[in-house]
Protein backbone atom coordinates (compact mmCIF):
# COMPACT_ATOMS: atom_id res chain seq x y z
CA UNK A 1 0.00 0.00 0.00
CA UNK A 2 1.32 3.41 -0.93
CA UNK A 3 1.80 5.45 2.26
CA UNK A 4 0.88 8.70 0.52
CA UNK A 5 -2.30 7.33 -0.98
CA UNK A 6 -5.75 8.53 -0.06
CA UNK A 7 -6.83 5.00 0.94
CA UNK A 8 -3.89 4.69 3.39
CA UNK A 9 -4.70 8.01 5.03
CA UNK A 10 -8.39 7.07 5.30
CA UNK A 11 -7.51 3.66 6.77
CA UNK A 12 -5.04 5.23 9.18
CA UNK A 13 -7.62 7.71 10.43
CA UNK A 14 -10.20 5.04 11.17
CA UNK A 15 -7.75 2.57 12.71
CA UNK A 16 -5.74 5.12 14.68
CA UNK A 17 -6.23 6.18 18.25
CA UNK A 18 -9.88 6.81 18.97
CA UNK A 19 -10.74 10.47 19.29
CA UNK A 20 -12.58 11.39 22.41
CA UNK A 21 -16.24 11.73 21.52
CA UNK A 22 -18.05 14.79 22.78
CA UNK A 23 -20.88 13.73 24.99
CA UNK A 24 -24.17 15.57 25.13
CA UNK A 25 -23.98 16.26 28.87
CA UNK A 26 -20.53 17.81 28.49
CA UNK A 27 -21.80 20.15 25.78
CA UNK A 28 -24.88 21.07 27.82
CA UNK A 29 -22.74 21.83 30.89
CA UNK A 30 -20.49 24.11 28.84
CA UNK A 31 -23.53 25.89 27.39
CA UNK A 32 -25.07 26.30 30.86
CA UNK A 33 -21.80 27.69 32.21
CA UNK A 34 -21.42 30.17 29.36
CA UNK A 35 -25.04 31.29 29.67
CA UNK A 36 -24.69 31.74 33.41
CA UNK A 37 -21.54 33.84 33.07
CA UNK A 38 -23.05 35.94 30.24
CA UNK A 39 -26.27 36.47 32.21
CA UNK A 40 -24.37 37.49 35.35
CA UNK A 41 -22.23 39.98 33.43
CA UNK A 42 -25.31 41.45 31.75
CA UNK A 43 -27.11 41.80 35.08
CA UNK A 44 -24.05 43.58 36.51
CA UNK A 45 -24.22 45.98 33.55
CA UNK A 46 -27.97 46.50 34.06
CA UNK A 47 -27.39 47.19 37.76
CA UNK A 48 -24.66 49.74 37.01
CA UNK A 49 -26.94 51.48 34.49
CA UNK A 50 -30.27 51.50 36.31
CA UNK A 51 -29.37 50.83 39.94
CA UNK A 52 -31.58 47.71 40.16
CA UNK A 53 -31.96 44.31 38.56
CA UNK A 54 -35.10 42.32 37.70
CA UNK A 55 -35.23 39.95 40.68
CA UNK A 56 -37.86 37.65 39.20
CA UNK A 57 -35.84 37.18 36.01
CA UNK A 58 -32.69 36.39 38.00
CA UNK A 59 -34.53 33.87 40.15
CA UNK A 60 -36.09 32.16 37.13
CA UNK A 61 -32.82 31.96 35.17
CA UNK A 62 -30.88 30.53 38.09
CA UNK A 63 -33.71 28.09 38.90
CA UNK A 64 -33.92 26.88 35.29
CA UNK A 65 -30.18 26.38 34.94
CA UNK A 66 -29.92 24.72 38.35
CA UNK A 67 -32.83 22.46 37.46
CA UNK A 68 -31.16 21.46 34.20
CA UNK A 69 -27.94 20.58 36.02
CA UNK A 70 -29.90 18.66 38.66
CA UNK A 71 -31.73 16.63 36.04
CA UNK A 72 -28.46 15.85 34.26
CA UNK A 73 -26.97 14.71 37.56
CA UNK A 74 -29.95 12.46 38.20
CA UNK A 75 -29.62 10.95 34.70
CA UNK A 76 -25.90 10.34 35.23
CA UNK A 77 -26.43 8.63 38.60
CA UNK A 78 -29.23 6.47 37.22
CA UNK A 79 -27.12 5.48 34.23
CA UNK A 80 -24.16 4.60 36.48
CA UNK A 81 -26.38 2.49 38.74
CA UNK A 82 -27.79 0.61 35.77
CA UNK A 83 -24.32 0.02 34.28
CA UNK A 84 -22.94 -1.15 37.63
CA UNK A 85 -25.87 -3.52 38.09
CA UNK A 86 -25.38 -4.90 34.58
CA UNK A 87 -21.68 -5.53 35.28
CA UNK A 88 -22.50 -7.27 38.56
CA UNK A 89 -24.92 -9.60 36.78
CA UNK A 90 -22.33 -10.38 34.09
CA UNK A 91 -19.73 -11.15 36.79
CA UNK A 92 -22.12 -13.51 38.59
CA UNK A 93 -22.93 -15.35 35.37
CA UNK A 94 -19.23 -15.67 34.54
CA UNK A 95 -18.46 -17.00 38.04
CA UNK A 96 -21.25 -19.57 37.73
CA UNK A 97 -19.87 -20.76 34.40
CA UNK A 98 -16.35 -21.01 35.85
CA UNK A 99 -17.61 -23.02 38.83
CA UNK A 100 -19.47 -25.41 36.49
CA UNK A 101 -16.38 -25.81 34.30
CA UNK A 102 -14.19 -26.52 37.33
CA UNK A 103 -16.63 -29.10 38.71
CA UNK A 104 -16.60 -31.08 35.48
Amino acid sequence: MNYGSRQYRRCRRTNGAAKKKRKTMDVVLVVVGVLLIAFTLKMIHVFETTGAIPDTLCTCVFAALSGECGIMGWIKVTKDKYTDRKWQQEDREREKREVKENDV
